[in-house]
């Protein structure tokens, strides 16, 4: 699924310091998901708003690697529980 690859792809941007590039997807999947809301429980969707939360707050703090953490071991699980 594209989501997972554009998931996958802003950890390496973050790894290799594209922050940039990072920050572009991150945008673009953030809309991405948002379009996936619908029908989600609302304890989903407060899930997702913590994670996305903790993704910004490092992301303005330039903590990446907290940022890639939080895609790889949060996002990508909260993903495959709603969308399974």
């Amino acid at each position: 699924m594209e989501l997972y690859e554009n998931i996958d792809a802003i950890e390496q941007h973050l790894f290799r310091y594209h922050i940039k590039d990072a920050s572009a997807l991150i945008a673009e999947t953030t809309g991405h998901i948002t379009g996936l809301l619908q029908g989600w429980p609302p304890s989903g969707i407060k899930e997702l708003q913590n994670v996305l939360g903790v993704m910004m707050s490092g992301m303005e703090n330039a903590d990446y690697l907290l940022v890639a953490d939080v895609l790889h071991f949060e996002l990508k699980p909260l993903l495959r529980r709603s969308l399974a």
